[in-house]
């Protein structure tokens, strides 16, 4: 059996670590198998409506991040990314049609046609975008133009931190075009930085495999140091060309808690400071906080317990009303259970207008 092997993973670990701590390491490889689900929803999986579950408003197959359509209605089928009105509608009147779900990121869809199966580019359901108030479009953005720019891998990027399952990205993650010695490089390169990221200040020292060396032109084998930034994950990931970065949920929160006990999230009193920092995730919520003309919330808040101890952590507060915003279910339950009133995202949304009301007073 022939093995090919990636090590760059490996090799970007070792060389974060203090040169005098470096040494022999023992590797060990077992034989994988793709997981059955992810190589099922990546090609496209019939299913029935009722099989689809809903996080946050999103859609979920078994605890995967999923888009959905009918295959049936050929190329003018819309998918969809949310539990919108559109579905809701089908589920209440009972059709059952042939439906498709996939973490696919490449924006083509498998339809019937008079000429059978063929790969097709569908648009999204705009109900889907209204539902989620992506990008603003309920408030600021007009909407055809986030239709006609949507982007899979971006979307599925933006709710990363709602699923514990990243969607399958083979082709956009291969590393290729680096130098042979981009791994010493990049880590000399970081220390010069002093594990510091050049866009948000946020010291990685202690947590160095979540500082990344970005080329600014793109190419990868243009090395100047005029061409490097020494950026955390997720700066890294708003950087243009690279929507397709998905960060989990807990890498998003040690960025946050870095930041949050260096002092780079005191006193932000701009909103676009609020997009910069939060989870894009909770973006459709300042989206619409913004709209109503809110007192700006504190990110990254913790909930304490009554001993004085973290009880939850909270996306997004406005403390004086104990109220706010979390991704984590028993981040929800637990601010509740101590004294707050915490929702989701889509709880917020479906109900923002008398959120607001009650935020004002």
């Amino acid at each position: 059996m022939k093995l090919t092997l990636n090590l760059h993973s490996l090799m970007r670990a070792i060389e974060i670590m203090e040169p005098e701590r470096s040494g022999k390491f023992t590797l060990e490889l077992h034989e994988t198998h793709i997981d059955k689900i992810t190589a099922e929803l990546e090609k496209g999986k019939d299913v029935e409506l009722k099989d689809v579950e809903i996080e946050s408003g999103l859609l979920s197959y078994k605890g995967r991040h999923v888009t959905l359509y009918i295959k049936a209605n050929g190329t003018s089928a819309r998918f969809h990314v949310s539990d919108c009105s559109t579905l809701q509608g089908m589920r209440a009147s009972g059709r059952f049609e042939r439906y498709v779900v996939t973490n696919n990121t490449s924006g083509e869809f498998l339809v019937d046609t008079s000429y059978g199966e063929k790969k097709a580019r569908l648009k999204v359901c705009q109900n889907c975008l209204r539902k989620l108030n992506y990008k603003g479009c309920n408030t600021t953005t007009n909407i055809t133009s986030i239709v006609q720019s949507f982007n899979m891998a971006e979307f599925f990027a933006t709710y990363s931190s709602f699923f514990p399952h990243m969607p399958s990205r083979r082709a956009e993650t291969a590393e290729s075009g680096y130098s042979d010695d981009w791994s010493k490089i990049s880590s000399h390169y970081r220390v010069e930085k002093n594990f510091e990221c050049e866009e948000c200040k946020v010291n990685m020292r202690s947590n160095r495999a979540l500082l990344h060396v970005h080329h600014v032109n793109g190419v990868k084998s243009d090395n100047r140091p005029s061409n490097l930034r020494a950026l955390c994950i997720d700066c890294h990931s708003k950087q243009p060309m690279h929507e397709h970065m998905a960060l989990s949920h807990r890498e998003r929160q040690t960025i946050n808690d870095l930041r949050k006990q260096q002092g780079l999230l005191d006193d932000l009193g701009e909103w676009q400071e609020l997009f910069d920092y939060s989870d894009p995730g909770v973006h459709g919520v300042l989206h619409a906080c913004r709209q109503a003309y809110l007192k700006l919330p504190e990110i990254n808040y913790f909930v304490e317990d009554s001993f004085g101890g973290l009880a939850a952590r909270l996306e997004l507060a406005w403390p004086k009303h104990k109220f706010g915003i979390a991704i984590s279910m028993n981040d929800i339950e637990d601010a509740n259970s101590n004294g707050w009133q915490v929702v989701g995202i889509n709880d917020f949304l479906e109900n923002y207008k008398s959120q607001a009301y009650n935020l004002r007073h």
